[in-house]
């Protein structure tokens, strides 16, 4: 009889397919675990390519008209606000596996609900997002004390032993240090339940920062490469840890990106192009409240001053897609808010991200991978 394996999904924000193709000597575990199992070397993203539409396709199989999450930032019928594991339509994988009977750890993978899993430990980045009015994945000093309220159903409890060292806002460098901390406490915590007397049957994590970094500092650039090669580590970590424990047979590891990286060079900034709309960017693709038919093709026709274009709205949940217009920008541009630093009033920038996605559908930059790997994964 065949021995029922257990399954870790890693998530690593960001790692587009075209990195992991050009770049794989610079990640060896990954090149590995592909070599030694199955690659799939090239998926196209959801509409947006952007985190959470990416990251809930991945637990649900469903596209983003279907499980409800059609952006980082979801409309309401009032207004954009974060989305949450709570708008999500279709059952995940979590719930699918408790309903069967199996043990889940979500280990901070973002859009699993607390109450599908049997420990929980929410992403260090989550709560700034869900409170805050913009999608800004760094860590706010203000909550670092109060990162994680962990639980376990089965009184197993994990922990966030960060402190944010008096590191203030001004300081993202030394911010995006502490990310990377707290994505290796993560992947340690994912290590040390798969390793513990009683493993879950399904653990859901992520790896954060490979993300954030290309947006500050530009893809294939120095930093981007180092914190690309620091997620590779933390999956090799991972399989080591397994391996020494005399665990390695008892999983299958899957491991993929929610989306891709492309440089860019200029923002169009929204509310000046679009003063007085509800719109809300989600990198280079923007959403647009619409009042009627009229009203949307006025914004497309100022919106093609500046190279966007019209990509309709078939991506949005029946309940509000006549309410919205979506719309790409053109090559190496993105949609930004225009914040302070663009104080001369024009619609065009510098852009706060160097690098971005949420591409227009189809752009092979945006594309990601997949790797599944383990006792049973067949080798091709």
């Amino acid at each position: 009889m065949q021995q029922k394996r257990k399954l870790i999904v890693i998530l690593i924000d960001g790692m587009s397919a075209d990195y992991f193709e050009t770049q794989a000597q610079r990640l060896p575990y990954l090149s590995g675990l592909a070599r030694s199992g199955t690659l799939v070397r090239r998926m196209s993203c959801p509409v947006p390519g952007t985190s959470l539409p990416g990251r809930t396709s991945m637990i649900t199989g469903k596209p983003s008209q279907e499980h409800g999450i059609f952006g980082n930032h979801i409309f309401d019928g009032t207004n954009f606000r974060a989305a949450r594991p709570d708008d999500v339509l279709a059952p995940t994988i979590a719930r699918r596996a408790r309903e069967a009977g199996l043990k889940v750890a979500c280990i901070g993978h973002a859009m699993v609900d607390p109450d599908d899993t049997d420990i929980y430990e929410a992403p260090w980045w989550l709560r700034d997002f869900m409170e805050g009015c913009r999608f800004v994945k760094v860590l706010n000093p203000d909550w670092v004390s109060r990162l994680l309220v962990p639980r376990g159903r089965d009184g197993h409890l994990v922990t966030m032993p960060v402190s944010n060292g008096g590191i203030a806002e001004d300081e993202p460098g030394l911010q995006h240090l502490l990310g990377m901390a707290c994505d290796q406490q993560i992947m340690r915590d994912v290590a040390d339940l798969a390793c513990s007397d009683t493993p879950p049957d399904l653990i859901l994590t992520e790896i954060e920062m490979p993300d954030v970094i290309q947006h500050y500092f530009g893809y294939e650039s120095e930093a981007s490469h180092w914190s690309l090669a620091m997620a590779d580590f933390l999956v090799g970590e991972l399989h080591q840890r397994l391996e020494r424990a005399g665990r390695l047979d008892e999983y299958v590891i899957a491991v993929a990106s929610d989306h891709g990286h492309s440089p860019i060079e200029t923002a169009i900034f929204t509310d000046i192009a679009l003063p007085g709309v509800l719109c809300e960017p989600e990198g280079a693709t923007l959403h647009v409240v619409v009042q009627n038919e009229a009203h949307r093709d006025k914004i497309t026709s100022r919106l093609k001053e500046f190279g966007a274009e019209y990509i309709g709205n078939d991506h949005v949940p029946a309940a509000v897609r006549s309410s919205i217009a979506a719309y790409a920008a053109p090559h190496r541009h993105s949609f930004e808010i225009s914040r302070s630093r663009n104080d001369g009033g024009s619609p065009l920038g510098r852009p706060r991200y160097i690098s971005s996605h949420g591409l227009c559908p189809g752009t092979p930059a945006d594309d990601r991978f997949a790797i599944f790997y383990g006792a049973g994964i067949c080798q091709r």
